[in-house]
């Protein structure tokens, strides 16, 4: 019989990003006669179809976790540890009613410390966690739960070192970079780079630049527009940019930020926001350039990767993952002959 594991993805904030697409390639590349995934989302999002699609479980657990952040932001200080233990209780059960034999946090050990690890310590299932989000393991409480888990799996040796320092115990620690399939992300080229760039008013002779990250101050979009804005007018009207990503609620003032600093800088008929995009393979393949501009410090960055097995040029800053990913033997593979595609020199 399979063990069926459970995988907790439990980010929250509308937006999809690393995690999923970490998430999505883990499972659909399991051998299903030893394991059977069963997929655990906080919210509805595009990978839910994906899985169903290929014969995955997936389970939305949407509905409890809006009335548990409610209490959590609104109750008081009795209902809210009533709701924390209720929490672990309903786990439990969940882990039970699904006969899941091992649970797997996809994000990090802060995203199940206080319900799924419990939860599984009840009944005896081990519990193993990704180490693929914010490496600080605060407050205590977290970094002694984190010790508790019966494995961790760094994606990087910068989170390596973090999960380290906070004190779990290296035989419990294993480093595993993110994997990327370059033949699939090429055959999922929706249609050729000219054609992309048409749709996206890319001149031929242009430069067009693809940032692919949600909108958020710390991934640095503010970076690329400033060095735009540095450029001397003649380079600056040949480039074209088009940031790929989301904006929460939450970061609307930072993306009208971001379009003052592109119309200021001269070029804000040539930087494009395109939102929350399901062809990211296809704009990839339509640039020259891909950059990754994060401020601080990055568990991975999986795009790097993607960008490169596309056979995009890639600038990234050095911190965490892509520094990793990135070295001087890096080099993309040979590119497709695309006849739309004009190839220049920097000036």
């Amino acid at each position: 019989m399979a063990t069926r594991i459970l995988h907790v993805e439990a980010n929250e904030d509308g937006t999809v990003g690393g995690t999923h697409r970490a998430l999505e390639d883990l499972v659909l590349r399991v051998n299903r006669s030893k394991f059977e995934p069963v997929v655990l989302f906080y919210q509805d999002n595009v990978h839910v179809r994906t899985l169903r699609a290929h014969g995955i479980e997936v389970q939305l657990y949407d509905v409890e976790r809006a009335r548990e952040r409610a209490i959590r932001q609104h109750g008081g200080r009795v209902r809210k540890l009533w709701d924390i233990l209720g929490a672990i209780t309903r786990r439990r059960r969940f882990l039970l009613a699904n006969r899941i034999d091992l649970v797997h946090l996809n994000n990090s050990p802060k995203s199940g410390y206080d319900d799924w690890l419990p939860a599984a310590r009840l009944i005896g299932i081990p519990f193993i966690s990704f180490a693929m989000g914010d490496p600080i393991l605060e407050p205590r409480i977290i970094r002694l739960a984190a010790r508790r888990m019966d494995h961790v799996i760094a994606i990087s040796d910068y989170m390596k070192a973090a999960m380290l320092r906070a004190g779990i115990r290296e035989d419990r620690l294993t480093r595993v970079y993110l994997g990327v399939d370059a033949a699939a992300l090429r055959a999922a080229v929706q249609r050729p780079a000219a054609a992309t760039r048409s749709a996206l008013g890319v001149p031929e002779d242009a430069v067009h630049v693809v940032m692919v990250g949600n909108i958020r101050r710390w991934k640095g979009q503010y970076v690329l527009l400033d060095a735009l804005s540095a450029m001397p007018a003649r380079t600056r009207e040949r480039i074209h940019v088009s940031f790929v990503g989301a904006a929460t609620v939450h970061d609307g003032e930072y993306q009208a930020e971001l379009e003052a600093l592109a119309r200021a800088s001269g070029s804000g008929n040539r930087v494009r926001f395109l939102g929350a995009r399901n062809d990211v393979p296809t704009l990839l393949a339509s640039a020259d350039i891909a950059v990754h501009a994060s401020v601080k410090k990055e568990p991975f960055g999986l795009v790097v990767p993607e960008a490169m097995a596309q056979g995009v040029a890639v600038v990234a800053s050095k911190f965490g993952g892509p520094g990793e990913v990135i070295d001087p033997e890096s080099h993309p593979p040979p590119r497709a002959r695309d006849p739309g595609r004009v190839r220049y020199r920097a000036e």
